[in-house]
């Protein structure tokens, strides 16, 4: 035999060795170990169950057992080197012991690694009948589905009625419930499935029923329609033929020109609405709303109830004097409001249609000229699947379809939301912009004071073109800044750009203008941003605005009744500030709930 022979039978030997033990150390020997270690595992379980032959079945089919875990932990296993800890499943391994009445059968399943015990240890199967989570409409019956089939792999087919079925349901409370089935083996391999059944109240059911003896309105001076829509009071008007809803502001939120060629499509009124009052929305509300066309015809007999003519589609929109109309009963509407509101329609000359009852009572409807500024409120569409969560409609409980929570002690203002309230140095303002740079846009609720008595300044510097100025002595800008912060705690607020709108003539939302920066501590609004409207909550008196024109004596202030003036105002006119301010990024809410009622708390 050749030298190059004998290496290659050494080398065929060799590779066979090594294959052989291989296979010893990965296969047969871990087996060898494992089946060792399995029966040192059944015999422990049998020494328990005769040291506690009060635990062993008495019944005939009943089963017990025990788990790895328990026989490390009392000793019947000697765990010196750990092994069981380490290696072996201590909860799911298991010694089980079956009554046949009169002997007893031990089946023991370990699971150590990869490996396991033969016997036994998978579950049933149980089929639902129906799908494994319901939805049901608050009040309507739950019929129990029950279970179609359970199949175990070692019992074959296993009857329905061993099937435990738990849990209730209360369909006059909105909420989620599970409804549990559980079944076991002969083994006593137990399975649970979990039907989850939701009780919802949709708000187009709400009011479908309150309005199917009314034309699918609510009329009259209704009180259970109202909603909480991100943290802003709104009124339910009607269902549509979809099941959509169709809601309004309960207040008026700014005031905007309407200022477009006869159409609502393009207009101040549409930019504000959908440029800026929807961007302010939280994403969760806006998901809620549904794109919709708003009726904005021409019509002469401003008691009509038809619409004949409707703008693209859009997110916000205002109501039409149709809706109002269809809201009368004894004429009278929840929507009256003291106030000059803007309603969708337009008159053959393409001035827009407004509704008051400043002058007249009940309302007048007036055709008006679309430059001037007039209350605004915003109405939307909500989809058809809107849930409510809670809230019986009333203004003292409104309808909630989104659960907030409350901010907690030491969360930031920044983390809040626009609508929400703040009580600081006495006054309560709103949260009406969160900046990037986490400062928070906060406006008063109501105007300056000093004991209670409004506190009004005016422009008594002699200058026609009256444009706001904090830096022109005499001017309302620097009375704002330099007198006014002594009837304030500022020490929250940080200084900012405050830009100063400057128009031509009129202030029209569209218009052109120039901007003048200062940088102040506080400010006052302009018209046009959101929760500067004179609402049922806000002072007797009237409060400037910081939007400016080249005119002579031409500036934006709120009048005591709730119009923005739109006559020349006098060097003699006085008007209260309601302050515009910004929060610091870091300042912490200290207490209370972010309502009216129960302002956020921040302290110096």
């Amino acid at each position: 035999m050749t030298k190059e022979k004998i290496i290659k039978i050494s080398l065929v030997i060799l590779a066979v060795v090594v294959v052989l033990l291989l296979i010893w150390f990965i296969f047969l020997y871990p087996r060898q170990v494992f089946n060792a270690r399995e029966k040192e595992f059944a015999e422990a379980g049998k020494r328990y169950y005769e040291i506690n032959k009060a635990r062993l079945p008495k019944d005939k089919g009943r089963v017990v057992s025990v788990s790895l875990s328990t026989l490390v932990k009392q000793k019947y296993l000697d765990d010196l080197y750990g092994a069981y800890n380490t290696l072996c499943d201590l909860s799911n391994s298991n010694v089980k012991v079956i009554s046949d009445g009169q002997d007893y059968t031990y089946h023991t399943y370990l699971k150590c690694g990869n490996l396991e015990s033969d016997t036994d240890h998978t579950p049933p199967v149980i089929t639902l009948n129906g799908a494994k989570q319901i939805t049901l409409s608050k009040g309507e019956e739950y019929k129990e589905p029950g279970v179609a089939k359970v199949v175990d792999d070692n019992d074959g087919t296993i009857d329905i009625s061993k099937v435990e079925i738990e849990g209730t349901v209360d369909t006059n409370k909105v909420g989620t419930y599970e409804i549990e089935y559980t079944v076991n083996d002969t083994l006593n391999n137990k399975t649970t499935v979990t039907r989850k059944v939701v009780v919802e109240e949709r708000l187009a059911t709400i009011v479908t029923n309150d309005t199917q003896n009314t034309n699918r309105y609510y009329k009259g001076m209704a009180d259970n329609n109202y909603v909480m829509f991100n943290n802003m009071l709104f009124r339910i008007i009607k269902i549509n033929d979809n099941n959509t809803i169709t809601i309004v502001s309960d207040e008026p939120l700014a005031n905007v020109d309407y200022t477009n060629n006869g159409r609502f499509t393009d207009s101040s009124l549409d930019k504000w609405l959908n440029d800026y009052f929807y961007n302010l929305l939280e994403k969760k509300y806006q998901k809620l709303i549904t794109s919709s066309k708003w009726c904005d015809d021409t019509i002469t007999d401003y008691m009509t109830t038809e619409c004949t003519r409707e703008s693209d589609k859009r997110n916000i929109g205002i109501l039409s004097l149709q809706d109002y109309n269809n809201t009368l009963m004894d004429n009278s509407s929840f929507l009256d409001l003291r106030a000059i509101v803007w309603y969708s329609n337009f008159d053959k000359n393409n001035n827009p249609w407004t509704l008051t009852n400043l002058y007249a009572y009940p309302l007048k409807a007036e055709a008006m000229n679309q430059e001037y500024l007039f209350n605004v409120r915003p109405a939307l569409t909500l989809k058809s699947n809107t849930k409510v969560l809670s809230g019986n409609g009333s203004i003292n409980d409104p309808y909630i379809l989104i659960e907030n929570e409350v901010a907690r002690r030491n969360t930031l203002v920044n983390k809040r939301q626009i609508g929400e309230y703040i009580r600081y140095s006495g006054y309560t303002y709103r949260i009406s912009n969160i900046n990037k740079n986490g400062t928070t846009e906060i406006i008063m609720t109501d105007v300056i004071k000093n004991n209670d008595i409004e506190i009004n300044i005016g422009y008594n510097n002699g200058n026609s073109k009256k444009i706001y100025n904090s830096k022109q002595d005499g001017n309302i800008g620097y009375q704002i800044v330099n007198e006014l912060t002594k009837y304030i705690s500022t020490k929250l607020f940080t200084k900012t750009k405050v830009k100063v709108p400057i128009y031509e003539d009129r202030v029209t939302y569209k218009g052109k203008k120039e901007i003048k920066e200062y940088n102040d501590i506080i400010t006052i609004p302009s018209v046009f941003e959101v929760f500067t409207a004179k609402g049922e909550l806000s002072s007797n008196g009237g409060y400037w605005y910081i939007d400016s024109s080249k005119a002579d004596n031409r500036k934006t202030v709120m009048n005591a009744i709730g119009t923005v003036n739109y006559t020349p105002v006098t060097d003699e006119r006085e008007a209260g500030v309601k302050v515009k301010a910004t929060l610091k990024k870091d300042v912490m809410i200290t207490g209370g709930s972010g309502t009216l009622e129960n302002p956020y708390t921040i302290s110096d």
